[in-house]
């Protein structure tokens, strides 16, 4: 009576875990990141207790290994303490890059998903800051010597400053005004 139910419950809670809600999703990965976590550190343990009794593991393992011959000439012989470990290690080391990604998406998920999301849907606008004018003198009039070209217009106003490179030699002048004006002497020691 029941049972109708039960799976119509699970049916809903899968639709519901299917749904693209922020928290849903940082929910789904911290329970499959925490799942797979727990999942490999019990084979581990598995592994490092099939060392001391090898004899203890089970004959489906073997069974399974029997139908993959290419993967078994690797493996080291049924029965041995290595074989356990061996097999902890591979799945371990398939399933390592898994875990790091769940663990890298669960850190995103949530409030920092929103502010991504955020950050990529609206371009942030930045209105520069109000740059006072400045009075830029017209250079002297000169007249060209007959023959000669004219000299180049004068630069409009545009009320933002030009960048200006700086030489070497005056920021070195500027950097020796700023410094100690007492010069620095290397003592001569004669022994």
């Amino acid at each position: 009576m029941f049972e109708p139910i039960l799976v119509w419950a699970g049916l809903v809670l899968l639709v519901l875990l299917c749904l693209p809600f922020a928290g849903i999703q940082k929910l789904v990965l911290e329970i499959s990141g925490l799942v797979l976590r727990l999942a490999l550190l019990a084979l581990l343990v598995a592994a490092g207790f099939l060392w001391f009794r090898p004899e203890l593991l089970p004959a489906d393992v073997e069974s399974t290994l029997s139908r993959f011959p290419e993967v078994r000439a690797y493996l080291p012989e049924p029965g041995s303490q290595a074989l356990g470990v061996t097999l902890a290690a591979a799945i371990t080391v398939v399933l390592l890059p898994f875990l790091a990604v769940l663990d890298v998406t669960r850190k995103l998920a949530g409030q920092r998903l929103r502010r991504l999301r955020l950050l990529t849907v609206a371009p942030r606008v930045e209105t520069p800051a109000p740059v006072a004018p400045v009075q830029a003198s017209a250079p002297p009039a000169t007249t060209a010597p007959q023959g000669t070209a004219s000299p180049a217009p004068a630069r409009r106003d545009t009320g933002h400053p030009a960048p200006r490179r700086v030489d070497r030699r005056s920021a070195a002048d500027t950097m020796a005004s700023v410094s100690s004006p007492k010069p620095f002497r290397v003592a001569d020691h004669v022994s």
